[in-house]
């Protein structure tokens, strides 16, 4: 494994992905009743590709992704670099799917903040795995970002999440649901089995006043991009808590911050 990442490191130091691409179109942000996306096109219309920032309203995780068009491929888990203004590549993982009925690849990955914060006054970022070798030119980050932040402290005030991330605002009770019996050894994903990866996943949903989960963000990624994508996947197509209670007795939006651990040696754990 080390050598595989060795040489892929070298592979991708060596590979040059040209002149930055420039952007196609504005930065557009997108004030969903449970996100904060933002997104801008690259390229041309015979090889278009989009740039994706999601960021969390709980939480110090960003997620990236690259878009492209390219024909469909089984998910697959990868090494990956990402180098901010030509800096010393940072070594991480990303996911590579292509969901149904689409024909768009999508190269994911979670961001550290504190990593991601350089990208506020940074003219290029490059992403390369295998796959992708793509370096983007960046403009107007600062003032992006900032609509991206208004959009994050609106998603907080919706869903009564106070200053903490983790206390209430204006709630009597909590949405509440056991988290543990919608997990089991069959959700284990095939690629992280093949590869013997385990971790610990940390996420922050959204509950709608129905109990249903609107959004899923990743807290604290485990490190490995498809136990990530997985917990957040179920989660947001099992899950029904008994919905949080404001001071008049009726159901309220709320946020809920969990974990769990996907261990291959034993049953997957929620808590």
């Amino acid at each position: 494994m080390l050598l595989e990442s060795v040489a892929l490191f070298l592979a991708l130091e060596s590979a040059t992905a040209g002149e930055p691409r420039s952007p196609s179109a504005k930065w557009n942000v997108n004030f969903d009743d449970a996100q904060c996306i933002a997104h801008r096109d690259y390229g041309t219309s015979v090889r278009p590709l989009r740039l994706v920032l999601k960021a969390p309203p709980v939480g110090d995780v960003m997620q990236v992704a690259v878009m492209q068009e390219a024909s469909s491929t089984p998910p697959q888990q990868m090494s990956a670099f990402v180098a901010i203004d030509g800096s010393r590549p940072l070594k991480t993982n990303l996911l590579t799917y292509t969901p149904k009925a689409s024909k768009e690849r999508i190269y994911l990955l979670n961001m550290p903040s504190a990593d991601f914060a350089s990208l506020r006054q940074a003219k290029t970022v490059s992403v390369r795995s295998e796959g992708l070798n793509e370096t983007f030119a960046l403009s107007g980050m600062e003032p992006l970002l900032k609509v991206v932040d208004e959009c994050v402290t609106d998603l907080r005030r919706v869903f009564n999440i106070g200053a903490t991330g983790t206390e209430p605002v204006g709630l009597t009770s909590r949405a509440t649901t056991n988290l543990a019996k919608l997990f089991s050894d069959a959700d284990y994903p095939d690629v992280a089995v093949m590869k013997g990866q385990s971790g610990k996943v940390r996420f922050a949903l959204l509950i709608g006043e129905d109990g249903r989960v609107a959004d899923c963000t990743i807290v604290a990624t485990s490190g490995v991009p498809s136990l990530d994508s997985q917990a957040c996947a179920l989660l947001k197509t099992r899950a029904k808590f008994e919905p949080a209670r404001d001071h008049e007795g009726k159901p309220a939006k709320d946020s809920v911050v969990g974990g769990i651990v996907w261990r291959m040696a034993a049953t997957s754990r929620s808590r």
